[in-house]
């Protein structure tokens, strides 16, 4: 009943209030379906590791036969042998060490895993939010361009009418309201997309909103914090350790267990108390080519963690570089952003003064909107790559 109420409050939609992005990826991590899977593996490797550690159950042996005395068959030596034996296997606690080691090792690599789902899904998270975002600026922006050119458009129909403009002038006056229009919807759409995947990551009915995760540049200088932190090193340090578990377990499985008997015989002339100790005799080299094996498959993973983090230390260094360009020419943009600004500005006044005709006035306006517009280009663009590098160091900047 606890596990159905839980189920049920996931479901439940938020009422379009903010919430902070750690809340946001809590709930999407609960509604992970590899998320689950590797919660449901650590809880497995739990029930294995229990399953090897315990004893092995005592058996009992029985045995019986008739046995014949020297002399006459009616002899007194004459008759039944009964024997009863309980046998217990003490298993090689350097063995039972190295399983046990073995299991925990395997439990940290999955744990890796989950850091590295949760990663993965904080990145597609923090993307989505501030595509969204931008989305939202770039349609609140083609609007503004939107109804300015509906009002030139309107303004171009009645100076037509009055035999003050050209048809061929308002038809280009008209078709540059039509693309807005068109803008407006492709931008919509784009933003609709966004919203709807971080809905789906959360299964929240309503706009998702987050209250603490804005549009910020990343520089190089964690870099080599971020690589040391990275889950798939990680994960294969651990793939390592769990190979040198493997090894060892190998190693102490030679003799794996000693059986000690404890029972008794029953004899016609007399009784006995029997006790038997068995040793198996660890011969043949079955184990020796299983240790080549896991050691052959150690080195390549020595090495391919070597050759992860070197490349990892070349592309993400590269693409940071990237990075670095792209915040400075959106530096650039946004001061270009202010000059148009101030053009279309002084533009206004003119048209409004009867000093400036209608489509110089109009070139100044859409000079303004495309600055915007290429900022936020630019800024896309930054998201994008920055979404790359994430997605190669398994975790959010």
């Amino acid at each position: 009943m606890k596990a159905a109420w839980a189920y049920s409050a996931i479901l439940i939609p938020f009422l379009g209030y903010a919430i902070s992005f750690n809340d946001l990826s809590e709930r999407a991590y609960a509604l992970s379906g590899e998320m689950i899977q590797s919660n449901g593996r650590i809880n497995a490797i739990g029930f294995e590791k229990a399953s090897s550690m315990a004893s092995e159950p005592l058996s009992i042996e029985t045995s019986t036969r008739k046995v014949k005395g020297n002399g006459s068959v009616n002899s007194g030596n004459s008759g039944m042998e009964y024997g009863v034996m309980v046998n217990y296997a003490l298993k090689n606690p350097s063995l039972r060490f190295a399983q046990s080691h073995e299991f925990d090792l395997q439990k940290k690599g999955t744990q890796f895993d989950i850091a590295a789902q949760k990663g993965q899904i904080q990145i597609g998270l923090k993307r989505d939010w501030l595509l969204y975002g931008l989305e939202q600026e770039r349609s609140s922006i083609l609007i503004q361009k939107r109804d300015f050119s509906h009002k030139a458009y309107r303004s171009g129909e009645k100076k037509f009418k009055a035999g003050r403009l050209s048809q061929m002038e308002l038809l280009r006056l008209e078709g540059e309201y039509q693309s807005t229009l068109q803008e407006v919807a492709a931008s919509s759409m784009e933003a609709e997309h966004a919203q709807y995947r971080l809905r789906e990551a959360a299964m929240m009915k309503d706009e998702v909103k987050i209250d603490d995760m804005p549009f910020v540049f990343i520089h190089s200088a964690m870099l080599d914090d971020r690589l040391n932190d990275v889950p798939m090193l990680k994960s294969l340090d651990t793939r390592i350790e769990v190979l040198d578990a493997s090894i060892a377990t190998v190693k102490y499985s030679t003799v794996e267990s000693v059986s000690v008997g404890l029972g008794m015989t029953q004899e016609p002339t007399q009784n006995s108390l029997d006790f038997r100790l068995t040793f198996p005799l660890a011969l043949g080299s079955k184990n020796d080519n299983k240790i080549a094996a896991l050691m052959s498959e150690r080195s390549s993973l020595i090495h391919l963690r070597e050759i992860t983090k070197q490349k990892l230390q070349f592309s993400v260094g590269a693409m940071l570089e990237h990075l670095g360009e792209r915040e400075e020419r959106i530096k650039v943009l946004g001061a270009n952003e202010k000059q148009y600004q101030t053009l279309f500005t002084m533009a206004q006044k003119g048209y409004e003064g009867g000093k400036m005709g209608q489509f110089e006035y109009l070139a100044a306006k859409n000079a303004y909107y495309e600055a915007r517009l290429r900022t936020l280009e630019l800024k896309q663009s930054y998201i994008q790559e920055m979404s790359e590098i994430e997605e190669k160091i398994g975790r959010i900047w």
